[in-house]
């Protein structure tokens, strides 16, 4: 939504209509125009605006997690701090209950995973045993492949000839 329109919904509340009859009137919800008043109210016009998404430092997250911990809303620790979401401090209580102080450091990118290690291949020549045991694991497994196919073919046979 175009911060004109958010605006244009801001004016008409200032106007005098109520907030039910703005979202019954432009299908929004309650908490979103909610939002939108808390933000212009703090900041005007551009508490509106898109806010970039941006690095937060653990500590500023610490300090917003904190205010909330002390009574502060949601709402208001949003409109203080200028967040632009209240989901976004929410998760930031979370995560600190959880992990503390770590878990408000920022952890950008897919997380590392370990990769197991290979086995290493030989490098030195097959002896003629080995040679003659990996043949006769391949003319198996070429055997059972062909046993499987012929009784495929069988059963498609099969119940042609019972019509």
């Amino acid at each position: 939504m175009t911060p004109a329109f958010k605006l244009e919904v801001v004016k008409q509340y200032h106007a005098g209509e109520s907030i039910k009859s703005l979202t019954k009137k432009w299908g929004l919800s309650l908490s979103l125009v909610s939002r939108w008043l808390d933000h212009y109210n703090a900041l005007g016009k551009e508490g509106l605006l898109p806010k970039d998404k941006h690095y937060r430092p653990a500590e500023f997250k610490l300090k917003v997690v904190e205010s909330y911990n002390e009574g502060l809303s949601l709402r208001d620790c949003c409109s203080r701090y200028e967040i632009a979401n209240e989901s976004s401090v929410l998760s930031w209580v979370r995560r600190y209950e959880r992990s503390g102080i770590e878990g408000l450091q920022e952890q950008r990118g897919r997380p590392k995973i370990m990769k197991k290690d290979k086995p290493v291949k030989k490098t030195e020549p097959l002896t003629r045993l080995e040679e003659l045991e990996k043949e006769n694991l391949y003319l198996k497994a070429e055997n059972e492949l062909l046993k499987k196919l012929e009784a495929l073919a069988q059963q498609r046979q099969t119940p042609k000839k019972k019509r």
